[in-house]
């Protein structure tokens, strides 16, 4: 029985991934990629969670820049500046101030600037949150003696600009960029779909998708794509293809990628018998990325295994670029 469900599904049935195309259209990014050879602001927290006495590790607030150039530059007496208030007050946050200190930012490195209380990197708020910055020298750590910025949460100014005050970056962000499918987005950083996209432009901002912490200081961001694929078509891959999951469903595992072109989503996702039968809902209404990924262990919805066979995997995603709902389909094949 085996055999002849793989041979059958291999020569019959896994075919490529198939898009309702004729139905939808994806709508064209605003989005404009520069030519920048200095640093440039390339994530912002600016709503962290900070709750007293709940005995959590608290979230500082920090802005991420990243040098794309190819020339090492020096930051000494750099700062970055919020908006004006009603009374014309801007608050400077001057980062690199020490000539003695290591001011330098390499190229392809990013740097984070963040409000400590303690000069010290490794007891800081960001280290002990974001715990995989610890002892990495490839991520420089810019501190700011004071307990918090003053970026407000609805909407505020964030510029970068040199020790003659030259302004290097600016963008000025509303919580409106945030995934709109996203209940909550406390705690949770604005990040850039690549770092040479317009700072000012919301078309190049969305919601971090990093599940862990909410945010991706000092790394590449989760919802990063190469400039040539900003506009990729959706796609959607399995693997294995054919697989032999364990009746209590902790063996192997059909793994369901999907990828997306820069911009917010939500998606739904479910297997279907050859009945066209809803078998197993993976994901209802879930806020996506540019891309995710789902597994199918072969369990049906009340945790039973399901029969061997042949399977359809559909992922159905809304969202900003598309102008109705793209529908993705392909098969698997379980052998039991």
């Amino acid at each position: 029985m085996r055999l002849f469900f793989t041979l059958f599904s291999i020569t019959f049935f896994l075919s490529g991934c198939q898009i309702n195309s004729d139905e939808i259209s994806i709508n064209s990014s605003s989005a404009i990629i520069e030519n920048k050879t200095l640093p440039v602001i390339n994530e912002i927290l600016f709503a962290p969670v900070q709750i007293k006495d709940d005995g959590l590790q608290d979230q500082p607030d920090f802005v991420e820049i990243y040098n794309p150039g190819k020339e090492t530059v020096d930051l000494h007496g750099w700062y970055v500046q919020d908006c004006p208030t009603s009374s014309g007050k801007r608050y400077s946050y001057y980062f690199a101030e020490d000539p003695a200190a290591d001011n330098l930012l390499a190229p392809g490195q990013y740097g984070v600037i963040v409000p400590e209380e303690s000069h010290d990197p490794e007891t800081s708020r960001l280290i002990r949150y974001y715990d995989y910055l610890s002892g990495d020298p490839a991520v420089r750590i810019f501190i700011v003696e004071r307990k918090t910025f003053s970026l407000n949460n609805d909407f505020d100014c964030v510029t970068l600009k040199d020790a003659d005050g030259t302004v290097i970056d600016s963008v000025s962000y509303s919580s409106t960029w945030h995934n709109p499918y996203l209940k909550n987005t406390k705690g949770r950083s604005l990040e850039k779909f690549n770092d040479l996209l317009s700072s000012n432009s919301p078309e190049s901002w969305s919601s971090s998708q990093d599940s862990d912490y909410g945010g991706t200081p000092g790394r590449k961001n989760s919802i990063y794509l190469p400039a040539d694929r900003l506009d990729r078509d959706p796609s959607l891959s399995i693997a294995p293809q054919t697989f032999s999951p364990d009746p209590d469903g902790h063996g192997e595992k059909a793994t369901i990628r999907y990828k997306l072109p820069a911009g917010a989503y939500q998606v739904a996702a479910a297997i279907y018998d050859s009945d066209g039968q809803t078998v197993k809902t993976l994901a209802r209404g879930l806020p996506s990325g540019t891309g995710g990924s789902f597994e199918w262990n072969g369990l049906t919805e009340d945790n039973t295994p399901a029969l061997s066979g042949l399977y359809l995997v559909r992922v159905s995603i809304s969202g900003n670029r598309f102008s109705g709902t793209v529908v993705l389909e392909k098969t698997v094949a379980l052998v039991r």
